[in-house]
């Protein structure tokens, strides 16, 4: 039997993931006679049918799973061997994958990744916007290397690392008349804008209110610090977010108050316990925790 094509695996891959030839013509810029081509070629080496169609669309045999779920190993394995071929013309000895949320993203990583490319410029940083969930399972699947996450709730299989800590403070309507030190019980009367249920952030807030005996409704609620502050400056009511380490960027609108008692937002740098932290690993590693111990 003659070798497999990649290129045939790729296609029936998009056609199975599209649902249609058409939609997998438009996605790969193939003509359609070519991925009719390509189908009709696997089948003919392995002698088997691997689609059925319908009028809901195309979906694989038994066989057709099978190889599928082969396929995309056999992919991933090729597109692993490029890129390692790509980073060693580059002068590359390696690609190192991060997590982190968008939050995080927008106010620490840009110091950061600025800090990994002067040190280790022979390594490329991949960054992935994401939530604590996701970021465990990406770590635990192996495709993501480390992941800073909010959460410090052990997980089997991933070793967490207290990276720093933010204060958490009350962002307000510049036009309100709010107390020098914020308290649950003045802002429980307050219009309340809060991250998604869901979040570390939102239960963090929501055992702060019930400490003091107020149960948490918000009147907005969005998984997206900035557009909370938008509507802060915009007096749609009030937020409790991380304090910005630039007051710079704290928005037109909008009064920063501390808030009693003190709350803090720890952030982890997380990875797999059972990864071996080799190069490159082992440098972005040790670099990402001095970013931590540097800025906390």
């Amino acid at each position: 039997m003659r070798e497999f094509n990649l290129d045939q695996l790729r296609t029936l891959i998009t056609v199975v993931d599209l649902g249609s030839l058409a939609s997998a013509s438009s996605a790969l810029n193939l003509a359609q006679p070519t991925i009719s081509l390509h189908l009709k070629e696997l089948e003919s080496k392995l002698k088997v049918r691997l689609l059925e169609r319908s009028r809901r669309g195309v979906s694989p045999t038994s066989a057709g799973t099978i190889l599928i779920e082969h396929a995309r190993e056999i992919l991933a394995i090729a597109d692993r061997a490029s890129e390692a071929v790509r980073n060693h013309r580059e002068g590359l000895i390696g690609v190192v994958r991060v997590g982190a949320s968008a939050g995080l993203t927008a106010h620490h990583m840009p110091n950061v990744l600025q800090e990994l490319s002067m040190r280790r410029p022979d390594i490329r940083i991949e960054l992935s916007v994401t939530t604590t969930a996701t970021a465990n399972a990406m770590l635990l699947s192996d495709r993501l290397d480390f992941a800073f996450v909010g959460d410090s709730q052990r997980q089997s299989g991933l070793t967490a690392v207290r990276w720093r800590e933010d204060p958490l403070v009350a962002y307000l309507p510049a036009g309100w008349s709010v107390p020098r030190r914020v308290t649950a019980a003045w802002l429980q009367e307050q219009p309340l804008l809060t991250n998604e249920p869901g979040s570390v952030l939102h239960h963090q807030t929501l055992q702060w209110f019930a400490q003091a005996g107020f149960l948490l409704r918000p009147r907005i609620a969005l998984n997206n610090g900035e557009a909370l502050k938008s509507l802060v400056a915009a007096g749609y009511g009030a937020a409790i977010l991380p304090l910005d380490s630039n007051p710079g960027r704290i928005t037109t609108g909008i009064q920063v108050r501390n808030i009693a008692p003190e709350m803090k937002r720890s952030t982890f740098l997380v990875f797999k316990s059972s990864r071996s932290m080799v190069e490159p690993l082992k440098a972005v590693g040790e670099i990402l925790r001095k970013c931590g111990r540097s800025s906390a």
